[in-house]
């Protein structure tokens, strides 16, 4: 059984206010502008970060890419803006956005133990290197470097 508007009757009434105010044009159109923005970052941000690693990132083990050192207070910040966007880019799953891309966007931001090995495990699959590599190419910069797979071992492991 339905109410009217589509909303099923088992729904509390707090519940259906708070869909037909989300649901309102003003509101479906400030979420379609955030997501574009987020959207628009997302790439922006992406490319930027790709053509600044070094094409033998893939080569080397355990050194870090040049950065500033903020301290624990950077560290926090961005952590905390890295953890706002994972939880926007999960709701973003189900919501309209670009979720999957927005949580690439916050892990990059991250920083948390094993970061660098995942970062290594998704740029060696053979779609993302293409497409790293088309956008280094067209900024000019050479293509990432992609180590020797170990004899033995799995595609896509290392």
């Amino acid at each position: 059984m339905t109410r009217l508007g589509g909303l099923p009757a088992w729904l509390p009434e707090p519940w259906i206010h708070l869909l037909e105010r989300l649901l309102s044009p003003k509101w479906l159109l400030l979420a379609s502008l955030f997501s574009a923005v987020l959207l628009l970052t997302s790439v922006l941000g992406a490319s930027w970060a790709v053509q600044r690693l070094p094409a033998d990132y893939l080569l080397t083990r355990g050194t870090k890419l040049p950065a500033r050192r903020l301290g624990r207070v950077g560290l926090v910040l961005r952590n905390g803006l890295g953890l706002v966007l994972l939880v926007l880019g999960v709701a973003m799953l189900v919501l309209p956005g670009q979720g999957v891309l927005t949580i690439l966007t916050a892990f990059s931001v991250m920083d948390f133990r094993g970061k660098r090995r995942l970062e290594q495990r998704l740029m060696r699959l053979p779609r993302v290197f293409a497409a790293i590599n088309r956008l280094r190419r067209r900024a000019g910069q050479p293509p990432l470097i992609l180590p020797k797979p170990r004899v033995g071992a799995s595609p896509g492991s290392s």
